[in-house]
């Protein structure tokens, strides 16, 4: 049985009312009291009247269940007789197309995670501006004196491309390695204090254990990252570059076509990656 969509009591917060769109809790909250809401219709099924203009006899409609304004004659909305409201938050339980976790949180989108990340490779390459400046102007610096040179022996008519200089290869490693260990740093310290990195708290979704609410431990947060990260600490070591791309891009794709929405680095630290925060562990 489901209740048609309206505002009722907030199962988080009995001083005001929440309301409820006909699937699931909405982020809009009220007052109990209000001056005018008797007079209005927002919220209520098409075709209810204002509470104002319905009689409250014995055997009038508002008596039979009918959905009364919040403020009017009588209580705020209550779920039905014999049926039951899911908690604030949680999705309907015959909602079969929301993957959810195994005690009902809605898992993210696909969408949602990659922005997600984005937004944090953004703050990160912020953060590590003025670690990696140094060895970008080098790289740079190496690249225009290599090209020089290819332009010159396309001008002396050689049919033989200048080698790859030697001096390339040490700030991109330098780079990388400064990148690897930024990353790995911020992941870790967002994640065992809040389950969500800034670009998650952006868009609304957090990590935590599979079976269990919460911010994740510091095992499972090590494991998640290390494994994450895999394909970029195998991309240092020049033999396994490709290796570890093809690993990264696969490591993104997996949710997509995964039932439990998990990537390789969610399945191998048992997380999932829902909709909302994490309520704080108690000290």
């Amino acid at each position: 049985m489901t209740q048609p969509s309206g505002w009722y009591d907030d199962p988080q917060d009995p001083s005001q009312l929440r309301y409820w769109d006909g699937v699931i809790w909405s982020s809009h909250v009220t007052p109990k009291v209000s001056p005018t809401a008797q007079d209005s219709t927002i919220g209520m099924p098409y075709g209810v009247s204002p509470a104002a203009e319905r009689p409250h006899g014995p055997g009038s409609q508002g008596s039979q269940g009918a959905p009364t304004a919040p403020g009017a004659h009588g209580p705020a909305q209550q779920w039905p007789q014999g049926g039951s409201m899911p908690a604030y938050g949680q999705p309907l339980g015959w909602q079969s197309n929301q993957a959810t976790t195994p005690d009902g949180v809605v898992l993210s989108g696909w969408w949602k995670r990659v922005l997600a990340r984005i937004l944090d490779n953004i703050i990160v390459s912020i953060v590590a501006l003025p670690l990696t400046f140094a060895p970008m102007k080098a790289a740079v610096n190496v690249l225009q004196d290599y090209f020089q040179q290819v332009i010159d022996a396309v001008n002396a008519g050689s049919s033989t491309t200048p080698a790859l200089p030697d001096g390339l290869s040490g700030p991109i490693l330098q780079i990388g390695v400064t990148m690897l260990f930024l990353n790995l740093i911020y992941e870790i310290a967002f994640l065992t204090r809040t389950g969500a990195t800034p670009g998650k708290r952006v868009v609304g979704i957090s990590v935590r254990l599979r079976d269990k609410p919460g911010v994740p431990p510091l095992d499972a947060v090590l494991k998640r990252t290390a494994v994450k990260q895999g394909g970029d600490i195998a991309g240092l070591v020049p033999v396994l570059g490709f290796v570890g791309s093809l690993f990264s891009t696969v490591d993104v794709l997996w949710p997509l076509w995964d039932v439990n929405k998990q990537a390789i680095h969610d399945k191998a630290a048992r997380t999932n990656v829902v909709v909302g925060p994490q309520p704080r562990r108690d000290a």
